[in-house]
């Protein structure tokens, strides 16, 4: 009888769970996923990205904000699970049956532990596999950089301030008209215009070239001996170099077999915050359970602020050490490990104001 009940409890957490955190990672990822999206459309605008690798970068984005919000999302998930049943005074019946914290955590870590396999993988092979890609695909872009983000009506920086063009009205078919462009090359300054212009492309070299027709060039300083006024039929000014630049891969997007092997605070650092995703799943297992209990009049949502609290110490805490870690100022054995520490040791603190020291002991006692 006492098996059928545990049978009963663990598939009621695990069902319980597993729904909630579909939902808090569907919310938490749309909310994230729109501030990349924000960052990664204003680098359209600005010309820095174009907008046929939008939707690629958004797949990678997506991929690793799911494996980063993974630690946080099951947080949640429990608190709100338990806190529910701790308000319909489901906990209270339970633990007058006989049903104990023991019994609560084994059903918990059933529902943990493969996911906390998978997330062994995903932090560990498949996030640097995305940053590598990512990074792919961004070097692939720039090396096929041109003019993007044009917009008329209004002036359009690029090449950091290097090149600055105005164009009037842009017609469907692309061409430009009352085009105005200010560029440095070798060092000069000068300023065109052009009754109209349009983008074309070296087959060759795969340069970008604007080709102005009817207008005049002004270089130099006006009032000095070498200022000069230029009339042009065709003028090609060159906006973008086709660029042959090979990928590099930082510490972020070095597989992990290959930092094992590295001996650098940096790699070393990047190594542990990738184990520390997966021990963050474990660590916020064992901290839910007594921050999610709650009075019955508090309702379900009385502790979430305290988790949320937390999580933000806890993250700001990681990146202290990481830091740390990086600079030589904490040694490698004790890197990122002491937050987790820390945070189950604030775990069972609270375990034992919530049950009192005698009922731990006899859980202790009885094991031994």
């Amino acid at each position: 009888m006492s098996a059928f009940k545990l049978k009963i409890i663990d598939r009621l957490l695990v069902t319980q769970i597993s729904k909630m955190m579909l939902g808090v990672m569907t919310v938490l990822t749309v909310i994230l996923l729109s501030q990349r999206l924000v960052r990664l459309f204003s680098k359209v605008t600005a010309g820095e990205l174009s907008a046929d690798v939008v939707l690629s970068l958004v797949g990678f984005n997506l991929l690793l904000l799911m494996i980063k919000i993974l630690p946080v999302a099951l947080l949640l998930s429990i608190l709100l699970v338990l806190g529910r049943m701790y308000r319909d005074h489901e906990m209270t019946a339970l633990f007058s049956s006989g049903i104990g914290l023991t019994q609560i955590y084994r059903g918990i870590f059933i529902f943990v532990v493969p996911l906390f396999a998978l997330t062994i993988y995903l932090s560990l092979v498949t996030a640097p596999t995305l940053m590598q890609a990512i990074e792919r695909v961004k070097t692939s872009d720039q090396a096929n950089l041109d003019i993007r983000g044009i917009t008329d009506g209004r002036f359009n920086e690029y090449s950091r301030g290097d090149l600055v063009f105005y164009v009037e009205k842009i017609t469907s078919d692309d061409k430009m008209l009352n085009v105005f462009i200010q560029n440095r090359q070798h060092g000069k300054l000068g300023i065109t215009s052009s009754k109209s212009g349009e983008i074309k492309v070296d087959p060759v070299t795969g340069d970008r070239f604007i080709i102005l027709k009817d207008g005049n060039r002004y270089e130099g300083v006006p009032g000095q001996a070498d200022y000069k006024i230029t009339n042009f039929k065709e003028y090609g000014v060159v906006v973008a170099e086709k660029s042959s630049a090979q990928v590099s891969f930082g510490t972020k997007e070095t597989s992990t077999i290959q930092l094992m092997a590295m001996k650098s605070p940096r790699a070393i650092s990047e190594l542990q915050k990738r184990w520390s995703v997966p021990l963050a799943l474990i660590t916020f297992a064992l901290l839910a359970v007594p921050i999610s209990r709650v009075s019955p009049r508090a309702g379900m949502y009385g502790n979430l602020l305290t988790a949320l609290l937390i999580y933000i110490v806890f993250e700001n805490f990681m990146s202290l050490s990481h830091s740390w870690l990086v600079k030589g100022v904490t040694a490698p054995w004790f890197g990122i490990w002491w937050v987790h520490l820390l945070l189950i040791g604030v775990t069972a603190i609270m375990v034992v104001n919530m049950h009192g020291v005698s009922y731990v002991k006899k859980k202790v006692m009885f094991k031994r």
